[in-house]
């Protein structure tokens, strides 16, 4: 990896921290440069404007949520292996990246509309493949989805929930509160 792309790294995981912490608008680059370690100019050799590093904190973390989404649910044959997979991944990811998936959830609202467009886009793409298994444990488990979308939002909502409560040094592991959430849906889902 080069210096240029680990400077950037950087950057970007401290302005995910620093834009939770204080958020967007009251954020500013001098405090990020700081804590990123470089002069308040150094900024701008890696990002033109707080707006691009915002997008870029985003468009990576969707960009990245939908690839390791996509690679967890290879080899997975029944809508509730698939669900399950996607429930433990999703928790996974909102607890390790918090920073980032706060940032991406919250701070829509200050993206320029081209950059709030992208952004969206990808957030729709990474819910698709959520409604695609609701549906298809609609047609061939017979799950009870009368909204697939609403549901969708519901799984994600309570997945990236975790993210606020859970501590590593806690009784609960990440693997138990996923089995736990997912027997929940699946068993919600049920026909009665």
């Amino acid at each position: 990896m080069s210096e240029a792309l680990s400077r950037r790294e950087v950057i970007l995981q401290e302005a995910a921290r620093l834009f939770r912490e204080k958020g967007y608008l009251a954020a500013n680059l001098r405090e990020l440069a700081s804590r990123a370690g470089i002069q308040g100019g150094s900024i701008y050799h890696h990002f033109s404007s707080k707006q691009e590093i915002l997008f870029q904190v985003m468009d990576d973390t969707m960009s990245d949520m939908i690839t390791q989404l996509t690679a967890c649910l290879e080899g997975a044959e029944t809508p509730s292996q698939r669900l399950r997979r996607m429930m433990r991944f999703h928790i996974e990811y909102v607890v390790a990246g918090s920073d980032r998936t706060y940032i991406t959830d919250d701070e829509l609202r200050n993206l320029e509309p081209a950059n709030y467009r992208e952004v969206v886009a990808k957030r729709d793409r990474y819910q698709r493949i959520i409604e695609d298994i609701l549906a298809a444990g609609r047609e061939r488990e017979g799950w009870r989805v009368t909204d697939t979308k609403l549901i969708t939002r519901a799984v994600i909502k309570i997945c990236a929930g975790v993210a606020t409560w859970f501590r590593t040094e806690g009784e609960l592991t990440l693997d138990g509160i996923a089995e736990v959430y997912a027997d929940l849906v699946c068993n919600g889902l049920l026909p009665r």
